[in-house]
């Protein structure tokens, strides 16, 4: 069955590897019928998305990154070659810090269960680790493109429109856009897809 949530049927999208990726990245996702994550790009220090995220809990907004050891060589280091630090157990760190941001959520007790073996710290790969999050991410929001190779493909990203929903924190903070698309899932469940659509150009 395709999902009502696609624009471009005939249309691939390439999307770098992102670390519990935004709502954006998700509602553009879900526009197309076919997806590449393009994982043999180089590694770039500035794009902080393939280990950085950003969730809102009890504090406020905070940013979760994960640490990365150091390769050989920057300048030629693609993507696929990063691999995961283990200092200071950050997955322990991480997933400490998004349960107390979302473990009272009317979802979390739903998928919790599904997103924790990614932080159980036997992952070594960036891109592993970013590609079992993501999994979640894509079964929780019902998108499923099919995964395919580089060409005939848009790396444009279409506008999205803010589109405010239930938020946890918001009576502390108001509505806080630009947050990991697990806010949306943990507060929304399966609303989150009406979401996705309503972000649409």
């Amino acid at each position: 069955m395709t999902s009502p949530l696609i624009r471009y049927p005939d249309t691939t999208l390439v999307l770098p590897p992102v670390y519990c990726g935004s709502i954006r990245y998700y509602a553009a996702m879900a526009m197309y019928g076919a997806v590449t994550i393009d994982t043999q790009r180089r590694f770039n220090k500035r794009a902080k998305e393939c280990h950085r995220c950003t969730i809102e809990g009890a504090n406020g907004v905070q940013r979760l990154t994960v640490p990365l050891e150091k390769p050989t060589e920057w300048h030629s280091t693609r993507v696929c070659d990063m691999k995961v630090s283990s200092h200071g157990d950050w997955w322990h760190v991480h997933w400490g810090a998004i349960f107390s941001a979302y473990g009272r959520t009317p979802f979390f007790e739903y998928y919790a269960d599904d997103l924790m073996p990614a932080f159980s710290g036997d992952i070594d790969s960036l891109v592993e680790l970013d590609a079992a999050i993501d999994r979640f991410c894509r079964n929780a929001l019902g998108i499923n493109p099919r995964e395919v190779t580089l060409d005939d493909a848009t790396s444009t990203l279409p506008q999205m429109r803010d589109v405010e929903y239930y938020q946890i924190w918001a009576s502390r903070y108001g509505f806080t856009p630009g947050l990991s698309v697990l806010d949306l899932i943990f507060n929304m469940g399966p609303e989150a897809p009406l979401v996705l659509k309503a972000m649409q150009p």
